[in-house]
Formats: structure tokens, sequence, C-alpha cells
């Protein structure tokens, strides 16, 4: 809620009849300081992820204000705070989601450290369930399944796992269902005395879980209907590239498509009259889009495409689980509706909130109540909650309070050429207050390297961009949103044609006079660690520094320590390391060695950083370690900064804030 007493803000009336009515206050209209500190842009969102119940009358967020995170209720009808949780030791806030009018889950994970800096940390995520009528928290589940013991499943790694002696580790499936008190979970783990995929049906009141279905060795995701009954699941055998999607009926399993290449369809939910599932694949076309499988096997059916952009992801309704809209992605991302109505209800808004990308992502059982998330790339998110009914809009949530009105850089949607003649998509940031160019610059390769920057707001960007830097974000191939010829065009090219493109990249800035050669630094984290490390050893010509953060610096030691460890995995684990290998290459391929920055210390002419996480479960700690080790004996500049416990993803305001100075002190002192 707002930053002095916890009730919204009322703004304006900003919808009636369809039309939008002038804003009357909002982020925007107050002068702000010109370079705010660190902190306000490294702070985790102050108060994020905002979530309201079926009936309307709560409403709950994560709330960063103090030291400890904390789960605020709120009332929405008395505006009154409800409910204030405590988050337990050593946790991280990750996700709410309302499963009725009265039990709010709350989502959080914890980090167990690797024990060799050769292994990667595991981040395990709980369920708890809270009533906002009080009382104590719920584990979901709660119980053991089997004689045998529960594992575990970790998100993101997906492994079964510790703690071998408690309830098993489960992800929400499905939250609400027509059956009271019940959402759907899956847990990979020992159920029935076996190791699979296991669907459980798990009761809210007394986290008491039932398996409902138990998954073959290559299970993967399942699909259930309105009432919680599973209706179609989903199989890959990563070693045979053999992908399965079968329909349920009670025990009867059909296989209703079958793919034996390395595409990968993504399952993605069920149609609203429950008669197709929704599957994200490109079908021999030149981009992904979303087609409906129908669930008796007949042929698939368009649904929704973008000639030039991936259909990259869906809208789900919350209440009846069916997919409503979906989402493309290409360098502008836009939204297709599936229901005439929300397609609507979507431009009302949209009308209201001029100039700013408005994200409808919840409301109430009955329609008249919206939550909109609404910024830009130069606004930071908050968070609205619209009446329809009364026809206001209150602001409920700000991430980043400490931004509110400060003037902040100017994001452009570029393309440029790469050296082969492909046009590369880009972000290009530049500082608010209009320096003549040339101007230093930052080089940001996003991770993945199977990702891609957004055109939304990004907290790293924006504080570049306040120090005076021009911020340029390649989407070099490789990067997803772009269909999957360009995508595909990145495998095995780690430091070959994916660098060139970031190289192309600053080339291009340098010849359109906007960055001044002799100043241009290269950061990244995780795989825009690796391309940081790469340009200072492939490039040590074109950058005056580089940084990387959790980054990759000797490939074939990366995929000799992950495939032992990956391979010993079932389910999702194994995909993993199948796309590893498939997008990096074999442990013994002799070309990794020469595309692997360590190997190539004596090339690195400027000064470097390195910062890593020592809770890091993606990127083991000995990437960083060693690459340092490997910089000082050749008597190279080089800077080491730790952050004790923290992940890949920098999920902790103190250390997010310590990248940030970090960062500000190398620039300042090599740019």
């Amino acid at each position: 809620m707002p930053r002095t007493a916890c009730v919204p803000r009322l703004l304006a009336c900003l919808i009636f009849c369809g039309q939008a009515l002038p804003l009357l206050a909002g982020p925007g209209a107050r002068a702000a300081p010109a370079a705010p500190p660190p902190e306000a842009f490294g702070t985790i969102p102050v108060e994020s992820d905002v979530v309201l119940s079926p009936d309307g009358h709560w409403l709950a967020w994560l709330d960063h204000k103090e030291a400890k995170p904390r789960v605020i209720m709120f009332d929405a009808i008395a505006r009154k705070l409800q409910r204030v949780l405590a988050v337990p030791e050593r946790t991280k806030l990750r996700y709410l989601v309302w499963s009725d009018n009265e039990t709010l889950l709350i989502v959080l994970s914890e980090t167990k450290e690797s024990a060799t800096g050769a292994e990667v940390s595991r981040e395990y995520f709980r369920t708890i369930a809270h009533d906002v009528s009080g009382g104590v928290g719920r584990m979901l589940p709660s119980n053991r399944l089997g004689s045998g013991g529960a594992g575990g499943s970790v998100l993101g790694n997906r492994a079964s796992g510790t703690p071998e002696s408690g309830p098993p580790l489960a992800d929400l499936v499905a939250t609400r269902t027509t059956k009271p008190n019940t959402v759907i979970m899956e847990t990979f783990g020992k159920c029935h005395a076996v190791i699979a995929n296991c669907l459980l049906e798990v009761n809210t009141r007394t986290g008491l879980a039932t398996v409902i279905k138990v998954g073959g060795e290559h299970t993967t995701a399942w699909v259930v209907d309105r009432e919680g009954n599973p209706v179609a699941r989903e199989d890959w055998d990563y070693q045979h590239h053999a992908y399965r999607l079968y329909s349920l009926a009670g025990d009867a399993l059909k296989e209703i498509l079958r793919k034996d290449d390395s595409e990968r369809p993504n399952l993605v939910g069920l149609l609203a009259d429950g008669s197709a599932v929704v599957v994200l694949a490109t079908n021999g076309g030149n981009h992904q889009a979303a087609w409906a499988l129908p669930l008796d096997g007949s042929p698939l059916k368009l649904l929704a495409e973008d000639p030039n952009a991936d259909i990259s992801n869906v809208y789900t309704d919350s209440y009846t689980g069916a997919i409503i809209g979906v989402y493309a992605n290409g360098l502008a991302a836009s939204t297709h509706w599936l229901d005439p109505k929300l397609q609507q209800r979507h431009a009302v808004l949209q009308r209201s909130f001029p100039g700013r990308q408005v994200h409808v992502y919840g409301w109430t059982a009955d329609g008249t109540k919206t939550l909109a998330l609404v910024q830009t790339p130069s606004i930071a998110p908050v968070y609205y909650l619209i009446d329809f009914n009364t026809h206001h809009a209150d602001i409920v949530a700000e991430e980043y309070p400490a931004l509110t009105g400060v003037t902040l850089g100017e994001v452009k949607e570029i393309t440029y050429k790469a050296r082969d003649g492909t046009q590369i998509p880009a972000f290009l940031t530049t500082p608010a207050d209009k320096q003549t160019a040339p101007i230093p610059l930052v080089v940001l390769p996003h991770g993945g390297p199977q990702a891609r920057d957004y055109f939304t707001f990004d907290w790293l960007v924006q504080f570049l961009a306040s120090r005076g830097y021009a911020v340029l974000q390649p989407q070099f191939r490789g990067s997803t949103g772009f269909g999957d010829a360009f995508r595909e065009a990145g495998y095995r090219q780690w430091g070959g044609l994916m660098q060139d493109d970031v190289t192309d990249g600053v080339r291009a800035m340098i010849d359109q006079g906007v960055a001044d050669p002799h100043r241009i630094c290269i950061v990244g984290a995780s795989y825009g660690g690796y391309a940081a490390l790469a340009g200072a050893a492939f490039t040590p010509d074109l950058y005056a520094c580089a940084a990387s953060i959790s980054g990759v610096s000797d490939l074939p030691a990366l995929m000799r320590e992950q495939v032992p460890w990956w391979g010993g995995w079932g389910g999702s684990q194994s995909t993993a390391l199948s796309d590893w290998r498939l997008r990096i290459g074999e442990p013994n391929d002799p070309n990794l060695a020469g595309k692997s920055p360590i190997n190539s210390v004596n090339t690195i002419k400027v000064p470097i950083l390195i910062i890593y996480g020592t809770g890091d479960g993606v990127v083991p700690n000995a990437q960083s370690e060693k690459m340092a080790r490997a910089l000082k004996a050749a008597g190279k500049s080089v800077a080491v900064a730790t952050l004790p416990g923290e992940d890949h993803w920098l999920s902790r305001t103190d250390t997010r804030t310590q990248v940030l100075a970090e960062l500000d002190r190398f620039l300042r002192e090599h740019l």
C-alpha cells in the first residue's frame, strides 16, 4: 500500500463507459533527484506480487520494506491490515496465490550451499498455507508418501533429494478446483514404492496429500481440468529426443502427439471448453505458435500466431484453469486474447494508462475488480486495483518507491547489422540527462543464452544509465522470441557466432557515434558473465574493462562437472543435461577448450571484475574462483567480490546493492 498509511491512494475515476478520463495523480508527477543511490535500484521490489482473493475482499503482497521480508494480508473492504506474516530465517519469498477466499498459499525457497566449488548449490521450494482468520501455517503437503519415504523437487533443477525424512517437496499445478480446500501438486520422488513424477491432491486445511496419478519414467508435466482431474500427461525421453503427449481418461492412456526430433513442444494448459490442450510449437513454421491439440486425438489446430515473433507464453484463468490469451514476444510484445470481452476490457485499461504497458494478471471471480501491473522501461512497476463498478483505480503497491518521480534513462528498440548481414535486435538505453554523444557504453549481454531481454523496467539497466552510461542489450543469435532458426543458430556457438553478434553491436554503436570507442565495458551475469570474459579474452582491444557476475570461464570443466551431477537425477534433470549437451557440446569436444576464457588469460589486457554468490544453484563457484586465480597468476588486473549465501538470481537486497556498488566503483575507475 502507500508508503505512509496502509490505505490505497485513491487516484482518479479512470474508466467510465469505455472512455479514459484524465489521470489526476500518479507516478511521475513529483520532482526527483538526479542520481538515486544504489539502494534505490538494488532493493528487492519493496512491494510485489500483489494477489486478490476470488471475492475481492482480501489483498496480499510480498513486503521488503524492513530488513526481514514479510507477507502482508490486507482487508480491501475495510482498508486495514489483516495479518503480517514473518518469513522463516534463511528462506526467500517467491510468490503468492489465493487458493480460495480464506487461504493464501505462500511459496518459499531455501538455498542449500554446495560442499565444493565444483558443485552447484540447490534451491529447495516449499508451499505453506495461511488463513486470513489467523492460526499457524500448514506445509503442503505435510505427509510422507508411501512406505519408502519422499523425495523432493528443486524448482529449476527439479531433482529428487533432501530432506529424505520429511514430506515431499512439491510444485503447484492447479490452485483452484471445484473441490473445496483442495489444490493439485506434483512431486518427483518415491510414491507407491516407485520413483516417478507423481500428481497429488492436497488438502489445504490439513496439508494431507494423496497420490492421484503416478507418471512414467520420463513424465515431465500434467494438465488437470476444473474439477482437478488429470486429463493429459507429457513425457520427454531426453536420450532419444522422444516427446509423447497422452490424454487421460481414468486409467486409460491415449497417445495424442508424438515427436522424435529435437523440437520439444511446450505444454501450457487446457482450452476453456476442456476439449483440447494447448501447446506452443513451430510445427514446421518459422516461429513458435499456439496450437490446440484435441484430447480425442484429432490433428493439431492453429490457435494463434504472429508472423514476426514467437508465441512465448499464455494467460490462464485462475478460476477455470483455461487458456484465455497468448503472448507474442518479438522485440515488441503483444497480447492476443481468445475471449473478445477480455480483449475489450484490456483495451479500455490501456487507454486509461496512455503510453504505458498494462499487464492485466488477476481479477475477482465475478470480474468486477481487476489487478493490473503498469510500467514502462523508464517507469518502475506500479500495481493498481481497478474497480469497474465504481470506475476507480487505486495504487496498491509500488516496487521501487524510491524511484517514483525520478527521470530515468530512455530505452529504444533498435536493430543493427551483423557481419553476415543478419539484423540483430537490441535495446539501447541512454542517460536521462541527454549527454552529447559519444558517451561511455556498457554492453550487457543477457544470460541463458536461450533467454532474452524484454522491453520492460530493468533495475540494473536503469542504474547504469543513472550513472551516465549508455547501455546496449544485444539479442544475439541464440536468444529466444525471434524464431527457432534464430535461436538454434546459437547452438554450440559459445565464443563463436553469439559472441560475434555482441561484438558487432559494439562496433555499430561506435560507427553510429553513440559510444566512445575508448570507454566501453562489457558486463554480464550467467551466460552474460561468460560473454564478458570472452569479450575481454577474444577481442582484447575492443573493451576498456569487463565484469562477470556468476559467469562461466571453463566450458570443458563445466561439462565434466555437470554431466555426472545432472546425470545422477531422473526426470527433467536429465532433460536439462541433454539441453546442455545440445547447446554447449559434449564434455570431450575439443573446440570447448579454445572457447574458454580461462585458457586465454594471457590475451586479456583490461581490468576484470568477478562477482559470484556462494549459494549459486546454476554455475559452480569454481568457474569464478579458478578464473580469478588464473588472472592473478598471469599478472592481470582482477578484483573479486563474493556474495555469501546468495543464489544465482541475486534474490537479496543486500547483495544486489553490493553488486551495484562494486560495479559503480569499477566502472568509474576504468571508464
